[in-house]
């Protein structure tokens, strides 16, 4: 049979098993079953046969989370999907291997897997490479237990911090999360699917700018900026990366839910961006189309809208499973929609390796996943990420010497400050509370209940809190006393012994200086402060936090405020009374030891705010890449209580050392600007500094954002030496779409800026672009520019 000979092309093997197939085969290809469903029981987790023989006996497309809905650690994972393999390939009809299929935005979402920063805090690195280096890790530890479909990366832009899901994502600029994109993306599939990890490019598109800042709320964008701004990063990864997997949206657009819009599913991703591998639905994403946006009265009709729009497979549902027979039967759907989805998947899992050897070495796992050369390079990505936002009257870096330290705040102690949304502890906690209706595929409300306790504590990954690194690199002289003085950091905690800010404050008037550890938890539930669904109308600290704080200030010592969130945050109070402020986002298991390097001076912080942080919260949704206003009030753009500008920039990152610009050599080509300029560490210290190259383009026939960022370089300098860089701004990287919707780049005024952040701009030089007939057209745009240190 040609489908099972490894000499034939992927597509002439996944045409000959298709022509194979039932329909009930074809249907069982698009859906999937959860791990209840073919296990003895949810206790000993042991492959039931029999029970497969029940739930899946033409087969099974894929098969979710089996490591984040369980407590089975790698090895015993691998050895389950190693049986599942086993039936499916000996005991059904055509012997189709299942695709096996997790969450990884920051990790992989199973026990014991290494646990990396945050989408959020590795956008601040400005190292994408870095980015590239933790999917080549997430790659090879889901190779090694046998998951091969990873729902990663999300590349949505998200500009409004309301947003709960603000930190899955690389920030608000297009140009940054675009090579964020690339770089996860190459990183996770190799430079071959059969040793790489099929890629899901996530939310198509725009999810990140919803109205409200809701999950799931509609947006209110034109074709022009969803084209132009949010499908850029999409379209990067697919072009550049061979991205396989692209995820639907849950809102609407234009006044049509995603997951049936044809225009957007295969007019812009299929036809215009060159999408041609598999597209699923989200969670639900098919019901949702009847059951929330009310869009059409029955789920069949939901079906057929959505599959003739282009959705292929569906996700934590069974809506497929349970009616697209008949659907096809009657002639509602024509079997060629169904064989195109068919063929995608199968042709995926050909490409993936799974016919040819769908089963892995167990006893080869403990030496992949969480080793030492991937906890490194989570250590780097934690350092890297961490942006110094204020640090009045020098006092960082502290001296290990130092005579006493308070360690203060409901963070201080507790491993959650590391954990993201979808961390495997975040995850798994909350399953627990749905155990009993697992067989039921609608999750209840219950779904959502209370806060983590102890009982979990096991699920954890054994490392450091933020107090326990810090006494690890203070002097033996020196007193650490440690009194969190709140319990969590939620508003919404009122379990006995929540308040003990009266022990923090204690412990601070015996203390030289105080280090205040606070932000937010990430969960699936609404008593933590980020992550989905956990959309917030106000983004600064707790209330109680601040409380805490203000308490602390009354004391009259030094405060050194460390923010471990997965939020942006408004941190007007916190920047006006705070000493020094270190973000660190969500830094994942090595976070501990980043952090307290960078107190102590081991480490100079050298990150940069992927977001603008507003002043206030009138000021959302914020980002720095707007267009100008027609006109001003009173002749200045302002509000009435204060001016438009954000609280800190985006780009921002201070450090502990100084950089000078050296004078800029601009030089205009036949295809580019060539942007060159030295950088020196004139500082006490050893730092990195984030060069940025921004543009402007003025007098076209649609109006441009009033400043772009298109390039950018993190170099590392030695106190005293100095550093050549040299920038190429590519025509074809500045295309858009004019008036026509033509793409390209038309006659214009372009301003060429050389900074340290989006408003720290150092140098500047306009040129004024002709182009033949007006405009220089391309057929594709250019998504990178060349920065190189000369």
């Amino acid at each position: 049979m040609i489908y099972k000979d490894p000499s034939r092309p992927v597509e002439e093997r996944a045409r000959d098993l298709l022509s194979r197939m039932t329909l009930d085969e074809k249907i069982a290809q698009m859906t999937w079953v959860r791990l209840i469903k073919i296990i003895t029981d949810r206790h000993t987790l042991t492959f039931s046969g029999e029970k497969a023989a029940e739930n899946i006996p033409h087969g099974i497309g894929y098969i979710n989370r089996i490591g984040g809905e369980t407590e089975l650690r790698p090895a015993e994972m691998a050895d389950v999907i190693n049986s599942i393999q086993e039936y499916l390939v000996k005991e059904t009809r055509l012997g189709i291997p299942a695709l096996f299929v997790t969450e990884a935005t920051s990790g992989v979402l199973s026990r014991d897997h290494t646990l990396f920063p945050q989408n959020i805090g590795a956008a601040a690195m400005f190292n994408e490479d870095l980015v590239r280096q933790m999917g080549d890790a997430v790659r090879k530890e889901m190779l090694s237990t046998g998951e091969r479909l990873a729902l990663a990366p999300v590349v949505d832009v998200v500009r409004d911090h309301r947003f709960g899901r603000c930190e899955e994502s690389f920030g608000e600029d297009v140009y940054l999360v675009t090579q964020y994109s690339m770089a996860y993306t190459k990183g996770l599939q190799s430079d071959s699917l059969k040793q790489g990890i099929a890629a899901t490019l996530k939310h198509f598109a725009a999810q990140g700018i919803s109205d409200g800042g809701r999950n799931c709320a509609p947006i209110h964008i034109t074709k022009r900026e969803l084209l132009d701004c949010y499908t850029v990063p999409f379209e990067a990864a697919i072009r550049e990366a061979n991205a396989a997997c692209v995820m639907a949206a849950y809102h609407e657009w234009h006044d049509r839910p995603c997951h049936v819009s044809e225009e957007l599913l295969f007019e812009i991703l299929g036809k215009k961006l060159g999408f041609d591998g598999l597209l699923m639905a989200d969670g639900n994403g098919i019901k949702d189309i009847r059951d929330f946006h009310g869009y059409c009265e029955t789920l069949d009709e939901a079906i057929v809208l959505a599959l003739k729009a282009g959705i292929q497979m569906e996700l934590l549902e069974q809506s497929l499973k349970d009616n697209l027979k008949p659907l096809v039967e009657n002639g509602r759907i024509d079997i060629s929609i169904i064989d195109r989805a068919v063929e995608k998947m199968l042709a995926l899992k050909f490409r993936l390796g799974l016919f040819d050897n769908p089963y892995v070495d167990v006893s080869r796992v403990s030496e992949t996943v969480c080793c030492r050369k991937h906890r490194e390079i989570a250590g780097k990505m934690a350092r890297q990420s961490l942006t110094l936002l204020k640090n009045k009257h020098n006092i960082l870096p502290l001296s290990p010497d130092i005579g006493s330290i308070a360690v203060v705040g409901p963070l201080a102690d507790r491993k959650e400050f590391a954990y993201s949304d979808y961390s495997y502890p975040s995850h798994i906690e909350y399953m627990y509370y749905i155990t009993e209706s697992l067989e039921d595929e609608n999750i209840p409300t219950s779904f959502f209940l209370k806060r983590k306790d102890t009982r979990f504590e096991d699920l954890y990954h054994d490392i450091k809190t933020v107090y326990q690194a810090i006494c690890e690199r203070v002097a033996p002289s020196t007193r650490v006393y440690l009194a969190p003085g709140l319990k969590d950091t939620t508003d919404y905690n009122r379990d006995p012994g929540f308040y003990s800010i009266g022990e923090a404050v204690e412990a601070a008037s015996r203390a030289d200086v105080v280090i205040a550890v606070c932000g937010d938890t990430s969960g699936l539930g609404h008593e933590n402060d980020s992550g989905e669904s956990v959309d917030r109308v106000e983004i600064y600290l707790s209330h109680e936090q601040r409380t805490l704080l203000k308490e602390l200030k009354m004391l009259g010592k030094p405060i050194i405020l460390v923010l471990c969130n997965g939020r942006p945050l408004e941190l007007s109070y916190e920047n006006m009374e705070m000493d020094a402020i270190l973000e660190a986002w969500r830094p994942g298991m090595e976070g501990a030891d980043a952090i307290a390097d960078a107190l102590f001076g081991k480490y100079n912080p050298g990150g940069r705010l992927p977001v603008s942080l507003p002043k206030s919260l009138g000021q959302l949704p914020i980002y720095y890449s707007q267009h100008a206003t027609g006109k001003t009030q009173f002749w200045k753009d302002s509000y009435l209580e204060m001016d438009t500008k954000p609280l800190y920039p985006f780009g921002y990152g201070l450090s502990y050392s100084r950089f000078r610009y050296g004078e800029a050599v601009f030089s205009q080509e036949d295809d580019r600007i060539r942007v060159k300029v030295t950088v020196l560490n004139e500082g006490p210290y050893d730092g990195d500094e984030v060069v940025q190259v921004y543009v402007r383009k003025r007098f076209t026939s649609v109006i441009q954002p009033e400043r772009e960022l298109k390039a950018y370089k993190r170099v590392s300098l030695k106190k005293g030496e100095q550093v050549a860089l040299s920038f190429d701004i590519l025509y074809d990287s500045l295309a858009y779409h004019n008036k026509d919707y033509e793409l390209g780049l038309e006659d214009c005024v372009l301003d060429v800026m050389v900074g340290s952040s989006s408003e720290d701009i150092h140098h500047q030089q306009s040129f004024r672009l002709r182009f033949e007939n007006g405009m220089r057209k391309v057929s594709q745009r250019v998504f990178a520019n060349p920065a190189i240190i000369e």
